[in-house]
């Protein structure tokens, strides 16, 4: 039930108790670099006037005595019978925010403090990379931008996942799986409905590296219309050489190509590792495990639980464990949380079943 739904006014602090005139409230987080989410509808029976949301102002919510979101309003709407419907984003929201910075040689954990400070949230590393990243310009990205490129690179180096969670009023860096639950969700346990899906849509099992020939050459015209510089290349004196990488999986699925440009200077062995990385990154399906649950306020993003459902084991697709990447919460009297999984590889190291 909900023990604390409070809107505070940016303006002068007024704290409205709004508890007992809310519902429709959704709680929706993601590990996809995306502030996490609460709506809610909001009936404004007070018939006075003197309440109304404002952008800006602090939206705070806890279910049975549990802090469960701490964020500001972005989005207001209002409709018959005074009935408010309000979006608030959490501190995540601010890492949209654009800059541009010169990042030295430094780890996860110090990019993501420095970012921290520039978007004017409170943070704390809860668990921090001592591997040191590339120095790097980013110019006009978002916070989100530059954190996913070192997540990224550091995931690439290490096989460890790194995200970042808003924990109520505080952005974290953390680690996944963050929590290993002790839950069972399944045919007996929780579980109200799933679905699982497959597909090749976006798979590769032939990588092709192309490298153009240094004796290209470019044409420099202008049209007369526009006064506009293009530069066209010479096919008489352009030519490409290439290096590829075949899957198994050719017979069965038909050749599904993908092309990549070489990077400047690169050397045979370095296309052909790079085009090897490429095929297992690409070659294989893509899966999607969507799973409906009685509500539980643990089942977030970043946490991995334990799944039992017999229909998948006897399709051959058995799956004992997985992490959460997005949840939304559907708070009433019929506490409710959809689920979208993790059921492609491991997040860790030695964990192969998530």
């Amino acid at each position: 039930m909900i023990t604390l739904f409070r809107i505070t006014s940016k303006t002068d602090q007024t704290a409205w108790d709004i508890k007992e005139s809310v519902n429709n409230i959704k709680w929706e987080t993601d590990l996809n670099f995306a502030a996490g989410t609460l709506s809610f509808d909001l009936v404004n029976d007070t018939n006075d006037g003197r309440f109304k949301p404002n952008f800006g102002d602090i939206v705070e919510f806890q279910w049975d005595d549990q802090k469960i979101f701490y964020g500001y309003i972005f989005k207001l709407s209002y409709s018959e019978n005074q009935k408010f419907s309000v979006t608030a984003y959490d501190k995540l929201r601010y890492f949209k925010n654009q800059d541009s910075i010169v990042w030295p040689i430094s780890t996860i954990s110090q990019r993501f403090e420095t970012v921290a400070k520039m978007a004017e949230v409170a943070y704390k590393v809860i668990n921090g990379s001592n591997y040191k990243l590339n120095a790097e310009v980013a110019d006009s990205k978002t916070y989100f931008d530059m954190l996913k490129s070192a997540i990224d690179s550091t995931q690439k180096a290490t096989n460890q996942m790194y995200y970042l969670f808003a924990n109520y009023d505080v952005v974290e860096l953390r680690k996944a799986p963050f929590q290993e639950l002790n839950l069972i969700v399944g045919d007996q346990s929780l579980l109200t409905g799933f679905s699982y899906d497959g597909s090749i849509d976006e798979a590769a099992n032939v990588v092709r590296i192309v490298k153009k020939d240094q004796e290209q050459s470019q044409n420099v015209s202008a049209t007369a219309d526009t006064s506009e510089t293009t530069q066209t290349e010479d096919p008489s004196k352009t030519s490409f050489s290439y290096t590829d990488a075949s899957g198994d999986t050719v017979s069965w699925w038909g050749k599904l190509q993908v092309v990549e440009n070489a990077k400047d200077k690169a050397n045979d062995a370095q296309m052909k590792q790079r085009a090897a990385e490429l095929l297992k990154d690409k070659n294989r399906p893509t899966y999607s495990l969507k799973l409906t649950a009685i509500g539980n306020v643990s089942l977030i993003p970043g946490n991995s639980i334990n799944i039992k459902i017999a229909d998948l084991d006897t399709i051959g697709f058995a799956i004992q464990n997985a992490a959460i990447l997005k949840a939304t919460h559907n708070f009433s009297s019929d506490y409710t949380v959809d689920l979208e999984m993790k059921v492609n590889e491991p997040w860790l190291e030695n964990n192969s079943s998530a």
